[in-house]
């Protein structure tokens, strides 16, 4: 219908010349337009008293927590995890909220001042001008600058502090009163003072190097910048939001793929309010080694129970690679086809090896050590061609192995070492051999193995996730900062370059900024004032 056109802008006048056809076009049109506002309004509120309900539980344990009883170290971790949590709560309930009418300035409503301290005098100073693209006024006048205002920004490069000053000029018409100005840059934390260096050092420090952030504040204060660990956590859970959409759409291109890593490892995760910690879970999730791309996507749960594996992996169909743990099995039930580890059942053999105590396992390994021989001699070949000389070489040595560990089975006596580490492969032969049929498939999952050991190192310093938040926003950073890395970019020069762009990148776009498509942006160049 005519009526129906310009997004429901009609002029009263239309309406004298519409029949009742048109009339109860535009009042359908009207009502469906009208019910879908409210079902965003209500999509919005719930979203907005849920974040709410939960940032006021966060600050009752954030006042609770002062009368745990926890080790020093413990303490500084829950409470910088605590004022993480909240100002990543509070990021998106302000982007739910709606933006406040703007007040006009006047003298009965005075500007207020800011509280913040001003950033060290002794720092280095470095000029950025913004000035407006076009200085000529619409009356044909030539506008004079009449002034400036200035924001300062810190920036760190490793090893040093400076300043951001960036200055803009006010420009304004004589004959028109007509005033100009640069816009104020997009930052990723809106009116804040960390530039986007700053911000990636301090996320790379905590999630690519495990340095807990009242270590962080002690590293600053001694370069002369006193920056509270409460401030550098706030910056932290503000960072976390920012970058989720980035998480989400790396896990959408992983999980596109057919082939798939998969493994898990315990971390400690702190209770608040009980003082005491329960075993979680970080999961890990891969594309095939023999993938074109490369990354990794860490989930982040309270336990070891499969419906988190089932909850990542959604419709997902394909060939998993991973360990024989029983979590898997109701999603090989579903569809998914398992893929074993031949490097879990080699480590059953060498670890009798390793006591002397069978001589059966010293053959298993020979025979195990053939097979990975074939794999490195294939393992830069097309998958066409891995497969071939699999289905010719790999094949007769697997058969081999199988009947010869069917017959030593029937050997050993049921109950010991020998007889567990023979009934391990017997029984799940299939998921072994099954990369013998299929070149995109690799023989075991050391992929994902190693992408967990940067994880290892880390609980050391972690000592424990500070909530279930805190270890989701986690594992959102340590996914983007391990996956640049295996695409050979240096973590801090890719979220320093990603967190400066983000504020004004389309949505749309988001996968340019993903690790294995990053392209570095143009630097902005600096001048000294």
């Amino acid at each position: 219908m005519a009526v129906m056109m310009t997004a429901m802008v009609i002029d009263p006048q239309q309406l004298q010349h519409m029949d009742a056809q048109q009339l109860r076009a535009l009042a359908e049109g009207l009502l469906a337009k009208l019910m879908d506002k409210d079902q965003e309004i209500h999509f919005k509120q719930t979203k907005i008293d849920l974040l709410t309900h939960e940032i006021a539980r966060y600050k009752r344990l954030q006042f609770a927590a002062k009368s745990e009883k926890l080790h020093v170290d413990q303490r500084s971790l829950l409470d910088e995890t605590l004022d993480a949590d909240l100002a990543a709560l509070e990021a998106e309930l302000q982007a739910l909220s709606p933006a406040p009418a703007e007040q006009a300035d006047t003298a009965d409503t005075p500007k207020a001042k800011p509280r913040r301290a001003a950033l060290p005098a002794h720092l280095p100073r470095v000029e950025i001008a913004h000035e407006p693209e076009n200085t000529a006024c619409a009356c044909g006048c030539q506008m004079k600058r009449i002034g400036e205002d200035v924001s300062e920004k810190l920036d760190y490069t490793p090893g040093t502090f400076t300043v951001e000053r960036h200055v803009r000029g006010k420009w304004a018409c004589a004959a028109c009163q007509k005033l100009v100005q640069a816009p104020v840059p997009a930052q990723i934390i809106d009116k804040g003072i960390p530039t986007s260096n700053l911000l990636a050092n301090v996320l790379v420090a905590k999630y690519g190097d495990h340095l807990p952030l009242y270590r962080l504040e002690e590293i600053y204060a001694r370069e002369g910048v006193p920056l509270p660990r409460s401030t550098l956590a706030q910056w932290v859970g503000q960072c976390g939001v920012q970058l989720q959409p980035l998480v989400d759409a790396l896990k959408a291109e992983i999980l596109a793929h057919t082939v798939l890593h998969a493994d898990e490892t315990p971390v400690e995760m702190l209770k608040p309010g009980t003082g005491k910690t329960h075993r979680a879970y970080l999961w890990a999730y891969s594309p095939g080694v023999f993938e074109a791309m490369k990354a990794v996507v860490y989930d982040f749960a309270e336990s070891r129970s499969g419906e988190h594996a089932r909850a990542f992996l959604g419709d997902w169909r394909g060939s998993l690679i991973c360990d024989d743990y029983g979590g898997y099995k109701a999603s090989f039930a579903q569809g998914i086809t398992e893929v074993g580890c031949m490097a879990h059942a080699r480590r059953k053999f060498f670890d009798l090896h390793a006591n002397g105590s069978s001589q059966i396992a010293g053959q298993a390994l020979q025979t195990i050590g053939l097979l990975y021989d074939i794999e490195r001699e294939t393992q830069d070949l097309s998958a066409e061609d891995r497969q071939a000389i699999r289905q010719d070489k790999s094949r007769r040595i697997a058969d081999a192995l199988h009947g010869w560990m069917l017959a030593q089975r029937s050997q050993v006596a049921n109950g010991g070492a020998t007889a567990k580490a023979l009934d391990y492969s017997l029984k799940r032969w299939q998921a072994l051999t099954r990369f013998i049929d299929d070149g995109r498939l690799p023989i075991d999952n050391n992929w994902i193995e190693n992408q967990m050991r940067p994880i290892a190192i880390g609980r050391k310093n972690w000592l424990f996730a500070g909530s279930l938040m805190a270890g989701q926003r986690a594992a959102a950073i340590m996914s983007l900062i391990q996956s640049a890395k295996l695409n050979g970019h240096d973590p801090h020069s890719y979220l320093r370059d990603v967190l400066r762009r983000l504020p004004t990148h389309r949505a749309s776009r988001i996968s340019e900024l993903l690790p294995h498509r990053w392209m570095p942006g143009q630097i902005r160049q600096k001048v000294i004032a």
